[in-house]
């Protein structure tokens, strides 16, 4: 049985999404497959390493 989730996402991921949309893709499969192939290590990984480069960004630090 599927599950519901009421989400709120980033204007990048709106972007990506509304593409997908676009292209005639579901954006919930799209973000269930996305999820299901990454897996919790990898969606983990991600989400810390944003949270730093965000950090970063607002301490003004810039990429090198």
């Amino acid at each position: 049985m599927a599950n519901q989730y009421s989400i709120t996402v980033s204007n990048e991921a709106d972007a990506v999404l509304r593409r997908c949309k676009d292209h005639g893709l579901k954006t919930s499969q799209v973000i269930s497959a996305a999820i299901e192939t990454l897996g919790f290590d990898a969606v983990a990984r991600l989400v810390t390493n944003q949270k730093v480069l965000r950090s970063y960004q607002d301490e003004g630090v810039e990429d090198v």
